[in-house]
């Protein structure tokens, strides 16, 4: 049965498909007679659609009288027609359209469910996505859960969670596949009594702790599916989502990151709580910060990096309540008229009092520098001693920015590396610091590289070697 966004329905049989680098169904092929053909064309099929398998009333699927199972979901419909030939009958059945699932739902509800928890399976898959083994005896179990961290101002738990399924597909290899998934399980701490609160806790730390994964493993998270148990009910949710190979480009620069992924987590997604009205803004500057990894120019990635340096910044004042104005609006309008009160007296061409407008017309704001010392200045002290050094050549990697982006030629290509590795070591300091996580091991290999260059510049300048003093 397929719906369209007018209400209008279609009953049509139809064949489910698999394509290659895909866990679960992502494709439905309709066939069936013209005459159905020609009932589709009444639909409206610009928009999402949605689709349900039949189920027959006089079947009986379990002895126990309260169960019911639905499976549905949307996605998008594109026609294709039939085919029509000498040989080929009017009442013939063929396929005359595909629908791409978008998402598929699973509804299922009998007497003996329980257990109140709610399931976040995600991909691509991190190279290093370690969950400890907890009481396991079996060498590959196809779950594998680790210990549960609290998070007590929402009243639930997490827990990390690796699920492996085998998968026989000899278009994709020529043995059975050992595909491991990572996840997340969220649960109560204690008794709940309303399975809607926990549900919509569970959807806000998720959306948290998706955030903090992207940082983490320098990557986006796409959601695969969505499982929610409660009593008498268990529902699966199914994302259309491709499986990438799990090789990385040799070529990308992937330090690894020291700290243990559970206390990050915990402590990180206590911390945005607090911040959860910025999480949108901060998502961007995650991403933008894993994206300087995985581009391929390395100009690309340094203009990433410190785009995500300035949305963090933003994000930081917001929540703060911090403005980057430099002079009150009403000071600087009172002033500006008294400027241009003096200026009309002057003997100025039209070009110079067009400069003088504009200038006045724009209220002075502190400079990316002045900002980045203001949110050091808001963390922790003992957690300023890495941002406070990458500040001391900070001018030279907004330097080379502003080359960039205004089109110049940057020409040592080693001094650009450095900026670069700058950026990323000072995005992940002020984020660590933000999220209350500055105790935490990072990536130490680019803080060396760059301690390591500007020893070498001091030598070639001539200058003393602090590291040797």
């Amino acid at each position: 049965m397929i719906e369209d966004p007018d209400g209008r329905q279609l009953q049509v049989s139809a064949v489910f498909h698999q394509d290659a680098h895909y866990l679960y169904d992502n494709r439905i092929t309709l066939i069936g007679s013209r005459e159905k053909a020609v009932e589709l064309l009444g639909l409206n099929t610009d928009g999402v659609i949605q689709w349900e398998l039949y189920s027959r009333s006089d079947w009986i699927l379990s002895n126990d009288p309260s169960y019911s199972c639905r499976q549905l979901g949307t996605g998008w419909l594109r026609t294709s027609g039939m085919t029509e030939g000498i040989t080929i009958g009017h009442d013939s059945i063929q396929p005359f359209a595909d629908i791409e699932i978008l998402k598929a739902h699973t509804h299922q509800r009998a007497g003996g469910l329980g257990g109140l928890t709610a399931e976040y399976i995600f991909l691509q898959r991190p190279r290093d996505w370690r969950v400890p083994r907890i009481n396991s005896r079996v060498p590959y179990p196809l779950r594998l859960a680790g210990s549960w961290q609290p998070i007590r101002a929402l009243n639930i738990r997490f827990r990390l969670l690796r699920l492996a399924q085998y998968r026989d597909d000899s278009r994709t290899a020529q043995e059975q596949e050992r595909i491991e998934l990572p996840g997340i399980e969220i649960a109560p701490i204690g008794p709940c009594a309303d399975e809607t609160l926990f549900f919509a806790a569970a959807e806000r730390l998720w959306l948290l702790l998706r955030v903090l994964l992207v940082f983490r493993f320098r990557q986006f998270i796409d959601l695969l599916a969505e499982v929610k148990a409660g009593t008498g009910s268990h529902d699966m949710t199914f994302y259309n989502v491709r499986l990438e190979p799990r090789g990385r480009d040799p070529e990308r620069l992937d330090p690894p990151f020291f700290a243990r992924i559970e206390p990050y987590l915990a402590k990180g997604a206590t911390a945005l709580l607090a911040m959860e009205n910025n999480c949108e803004l901060l998502h961007a500057a995650a991403y933008g910060y894993a994206t300087s990894y995985s581009s391929g120019v390395m100009e690309s990635r340094l203009t990433a990096c410190i785009e995500a340096i300035e949305r963090l910044i933003e994000a930081f004042e917001q929540y703060k309540g911090f403005t980057r104005e430099t002079i009150n609006r009403r000071r600087w309008k009172k002033l500006s008229k008294d400027v241009r009160r003096e200026a009309a007296q002057l003997t100025l061409t039209q070009a110079e009092r067009d400069a003088i407008n504009r200038s006045l017309s724009v209220v002075p704001t502190m400079h990316l520098i002045e900002r980045i010392v203001r949110m050091i200045k808001a963390i922790r002290h003992n957690w300023r001693k890495i941002p406070e050094e990458m500040l001391h050549r900070a001018p030279d990697m907004i330097k080379a920015r502003n080359d960039i982006v205004h089109g110049r030629l940057i020409i040592d290509q080693n001094a650009l590396h450095i900026e670069i590795l700058r950026a990323q070591v000072l995005f992940e300091r002020l984020w660590l610091g933000l999220l209350n996580c500055g105790d935490l091991d990072g990536a130490g290999w680019p803080l060396h590289m760059i301690r390591a260059h500007e020893a070498q510049q001091k030598v070639r300048n001539h200058e003393p070697n602090p590291l040797n003093s």
